[in-house]
C-alpha cells in the first residue's frame, strides 16, 4: 500500500490546533511594577521602602501594619510615598499623641483657626491647652471617642504681621505649629439697615468696639437718613470694592440692581455679604420659600460653627428670628433652632456669603449682660466674611516647624483657569540669601504643585512669588526635638487620603477600601495574542484552500 501523504488542508488544520493549544499554555504576564490598582503592604521590619512606591505607577493603597514606631529614614520615605498614594496605618492600642495644624492664611487682626487632634486612650476627658511664648492663651476640655481620639480647634487673632508660633499640649504631650501672618488692617464694613432699632444700634457699636471701620446707611423717616461715606448700597460692584464686608440688616432690603451688585461683589471681587432676617439680599435662601418669623430661646440655638467663628452663648433670652429657609447647595448650616436653620455660610466664587435668621442679637448684650461675647460674635463673623482668599495663588507649608537638615515640603495651589504664567516661588533663607524653588505638578491633585527645600541653619524661612512680600513661612531649629512619630504618621496618613486607626477600626477600614477597589483585569500575554492571531490566519488559509480545491 502506498504511503499516505498529508494534504495541505490537513496540515493547516493541524497548525490551527497547535496554535490554539499554545495559546492556552502561554504563561501569564507579571504584574506591572508598583502594583497599580492594588494594595501594597509594607514589611514589618525596618526594611527600606521598595523603589516602585516612589517611581512608576503607584498602588491604589499603601498599608503599614507594624506597631513599631517609624524611624527618621522610614518617615521621610513614607512622607514621599504618601504624596502619591493613600496611606493606611495600624496604630498600637496605647499610642498617645498631640497633633496640631497651622492656621490657613492668617492675617493680622483677624480671626483664624488652629485645628488639633489628640489621642489619649482610656480617658473620659482631657484638657487641651494652647500657648505661645507668653504663656497659656486658651484651653478646652474634649471627650475622646471609643478609639481614644478627639479633635477640635482654637480661635486666634494674631496681633501683628510676621512669623507666629503656637504650642498645643494635652496629657503631657505637646505639638508645635506656626505660620507667617500677613499684614492686615481693621475690616471696613458697610452696614445697610432699616429704621433705627436696638439691633442696628448695637451691631454697629459691637463692630466699632472691636476696631472695625463702619459706615452706616439707615433711613430715619420723613425723607431723612443716616448716610456715612457715599451713603447706601451702591448699584455698582466696583464701588463696593473698598469694603471688606457688607451687612444688610433687617429692613435694609436693597432693590434688584443693588442685589445684583452685591452678588457680583462677592463672586467676582472676593467680598463678603451677610443678610439678616427676611431681606431680599440673601444669597443663601432657596427659591422655594422661607421659614415663618418666630421667637427662639437662646438656650435652644444649636451652634455648629467653623472654629474661626464665635457663638452667642446659651442665655435666658428670647430673640425674634426668621429661619433662613432651605439653604442652597454648598451652604453650611452653622446654627439652627426649633424652627429651622438660623445661620448659613457659603463660599460664592472668590468671596463668601451668609444669612442670619436671629434678628435680635442685642438681647444677649443688654438682657443677658454678655457684652464681650456679643462683640466677638459680630467681629468674628465679619472676619470670616472678609477673609476669603482673593489671590489666585496660595502657598501652604504642611509642617511649618522643623529641624535643620530635614527636608520641608511646600504646596502651591493654582486654579485651573488661571491666566498667565506662574511666577517664580522664591525662598528667602535666614541671612537674606534668596533662591527659586522648582515646582512639580502633583499627579493626584489637579491644580496643586509641590516643592521641597532643606533648611541649612536655624531661623525663619519665608516664601513668596517673585519680588512680592512673603505669603508663607517655616522655622528651623537645630535643637528641636523630633515630632512624635505616631502623630506625624497620623498626619501623613490623613493628608494622603488615608487614615491612622487602631486594630479593629484599622481592619474594618482596610476591608472597606479593598472592597471598593476595582478588580484588576487579566492582561493578555503577548505570546497568547500572537498564537491566537496565527490560529485565525491558518484557519482562514485552510478554508481558502478547500474552497478553491472544490471541497467546500
Amino acid at each position: 500500500m502506498p504511503p499516505v501523504t498529508p494534504t495541505l488542508p490537513a496540515v493547516l488544520r493541524a497548525g490551527v490546533l497547535l496554535a490554539l493549544a499554545g495559546a492556552l499554555l502561554a504563561p501569564e504576564p507579571r504584574p506591572a511594577a508598583g502594583g497599580a490598582g492594588r494594595v501594597a503592604r509594607l514589611p514589618a521590619g525596618p526594611a527600606p521602602l521598595p523603589d516602585s512606591l516612589l517611581a512608576g505607577a503607584p498602588p491604589a493603597l499603601l498599608v503599614r501594619e507594624s506597631e513599631r514606631a517609624p524611624g527618621a529614614a522610614e518617615m521621610d520615605a513614607l512622607a514621599a510615598a504618601a504624596g502619591r498614594v493613600p496611606l493606611l496605618v495600624r496604630l498600637p492600642a496605647g499610642a498617645v499623641w498631640v497633633r496640631v495644624d497651622p492656621p490657613q492664611r492668617p492675617t493680622a487682626g483677624r480671626a483664624a483657626a488652629i485645628p488639633f487632634s489628640v489621642r489619649v486612650p482610656g480617658r473620659d476627658s482631657v484638657v487641651v491647652r494652647l500657648g505661645d511664648a507668653g504663656g497659656v492663651l486658651d484651653s478646652v476640655r474634649v471627650a475622646p471617642g471609643p478609639d481614644g481620639a478627639a479633635a477640635g480647634a482654637f480661635r486666634v487673632r494674631p496681633p501683628r504681621a510676621g512669623w507666629r508660633e503656637w504650642t498645643v499640649e494635652a496629657a503631657g504631650r505637646s505639638g508645635r505649629t506656626g505660620a507667617w501672618v500677613a499684614p492686615g488692617a481693621a475690616p471696613r464694613v458697610l452696614v445697610a439697615a432699616g429704621a433705627p432699632s436696638w439691633e442696628s444700634r448695637f451691631v454697629v457699636r459691637a463692630l466699632e468696639e472691636s476696631g472695625a471701620t463702619v459706615e452706616l446707611s439707615q433711613p430715619l423717616g420723613r425723607g431723612l437718613a443716616v448716610r456715612q461715606g457715599g451713603g447706601g448700597v451702591p448699584a455698582d460692584a466696583t464701588a463696593l470694592a473698598r469694603f471688606d464686608a457688607v451687612l444688610v440688616l433687617e429692613g435694609g432690603d436693597p432693590d434688584a440692581a443693588r442685589r445684583a451688585a452685591l452678588a457680583d461683589y462677592a463672586s467676582r471681587l472676593g467680598g463678603g455679604v451677610l443678610r439678616v432676617g427676611g431681606g431680599g439680599a440673601g444669597p443663601l435662601r432657596a427659591a422655594d420659600g422661607s421659614g415663618a418669623a418666630a421667637a427662639v430661646a437662646g438656650e435652644l440655638v444649636r451652634w455648629t460653627l467653623p472654629a474661626e467663628l464665635a457663638a452667642l452663648p446659651p442665655a435666658r433670652v428670647r430673640s425674634a428670628s426668621t429661619p433662613v429657609g432651605r439653604p442652597v447647595p454648598g451652604a453650611m448650616v452653622a446654627a439652627s433652632g426649633p424652627g429651622g436653620a438660623l445661620l448659613a455660610l457659603r463660599p460664592a466664587g472668590r468671596g463668601r456669603t451668609a444669612a442670619l435668621g436671629l434678628t435680635e442679637t442685642w438681647r444677649w448684650r443688654m438682657e443677658a449682660g454678655r457684652v464681650a461675647e456679643h462683640r466677638e460674635f459680630w467681629r468674628s463673623l465679619v472676619d470670616w466674611l472678609a477673609s476669603a482668599p482673593r489671590d489666585s495663588l496660595a502657598v501652604e507649608v504642611p509642617e511649618p516647624v522643623g529641624a535643620v537638615g530635614a527636608a520641608a515640603a511646600v504646596r502651591v495651589f493654582a486654579p485651573a483657569g488661571r491666566a498667565g504664567p506662574l511666577p517664580r516661588l522664591v525662598l528667602a533663607r535666614p541671612g537674606g540669601r534668596r533662591e527659586s524653588l522648582p515646582l512639580a505638578p502633583d499627579p493626584r491633585r489637579p491644580g496643586t504643585l509641590r516643592a521641597r527645600f532643606v533648611p541649612d541653619r536655624p531661623g525663619v524661612y519665608t516664601l513668596g512669588f517673585g519680588g512680592a512680600p512673603p505669603v508663607a513661612g517655616f522655622r528651623a531649629d537645630s535643637g528641636a526635638a523630633a515630632p512624635d512619630a505616631w502623630a506625624r504618621l497620623a498626619l501623613l496618613a490623613a493628608r494622603s487620603g488615608g487614615a491612622a486607626l487602631p486594630g479593629p477600626a484599622f481592619a474594618a477600614e482596610l476591608a472597606r477600601r479593598q472592597a471598593a477597589l476595582p478588580r484588576p483585569g487579566r492582561a493578555a500575554s503577548p505570546w497568547r495574542l500572537g498564537l491566537l492571531a496565527a490560529a485565525a490566519a491558518l484557519a482562514v488559509l485552510e478554508w481558502t484552500v478547500r474552497r478553491f480545491g472544490g471541497r467546500v
